[in-house]
């Protein structure tokens, strides 16, 4: 008759330490990526955590001063930067967006308010233009009404008071991942300018430059440095978001 075999002599069956050495081991206190730092400053070190944490005495709190956990992430230079950009961004009320020539050899810079003005009042005729024209009408608008509201909004959140670090940190999230809809929007309307069109009404702007055909090099000749700088700015909104 066979031997039966107990529960206990199967590979499962380790003594608590060992399992627990184990566990220890794959969260991280004995497995490392490849040449990272050395984290115990000795094996003895080491060793009295281990002991430490079995016991359940002085394991938790246990961290280095470089962790990560230990670094801010919103810290007072990137409030610092991240108020100049907000204030910028409502600042672009401000700012020529648009600007060309008149057949009579008149430069004629668009501020925000114009610019807005124009393309709302031309947004019924812009796809009579073609498909690249109307969505750049439509495009343009999003980039001029949002940038002062998002603007606005992040200096409202940076500067009134949260209940913790961490209640900050979310509360940012959301505006600073919307500048890139910023800096996808202007490299959008580049696409569509390649694609080209004809801008409607032509003959009643009385333009010399640009011509009446939209394309690429109309659109940056009409783009003025506020278009631009709304898009370097929504640009860092987006890079700090990944910090978030």
């Amino acid at each position: 008759m066979s031997e039966k075999t107990s529960p206990t002599d199967t590979p499962a069956a380790a003594s608590p330490v060992a399992a627990a050495d184990e566990r220890y081991r794959y969260i991280g206190f004995g497995v490392y990526p490849r040449r990272a730092e050395k984290f115990w400053t000795s094996d003895q070190e080491r060793d009295q955590f281990l002991k430490n944490a079995k016991i359940g005495v002085g394991a938790s709190a246990f961290e280095r001063d470089n962790s990560l956990l230990q670094q801010e992430v919103m810290t007072g230079v990137d409030r610092g930067v991240l108020t100049i950009t907000a204030v910028l961004m409502l600042a672009t009320l401000l700012f020529p967006w648009v600007g060309f020539r008149t057949g009579t050899g008149t430069d004629v810079s668009m501020t925000w308010g114009a610019a807005l003005g124009t393309l709302m009042g031309g947004l019924g005729t812009a796809f009579a233009g073609g498909l690249a024209t109307g969505l750049s009408a439509v495009i343009g608008l999003v980039m001029l009404i949002g940038a002062p509201i998002v603007g606005l909004w992040l200096l409202a959140l940076l500067w009134t008071k949260a209940s913790s670090p961490e209640a900050l940190q979310l509360r940012l999230r959301l505006p600073l991942k919307l500048g890139y809809v910023f800096l996808f929007a202007g490299l959008s309307l580049a696409i569509l300018a390649a694609v080209g069109g004809h801008i409607p009404g032509y003959e009643r702007w009385g333009l010399i430059d640009p011509g009446e055909q939209y394309g690429l090099g109309t659109f940056l000749g009409i783009a003025s440095w506020g278009f631009y700088l709304t898009m370097a700015l929504g640009m860092v909104l987006g890079v700090k978001s990944g910090d978030l």
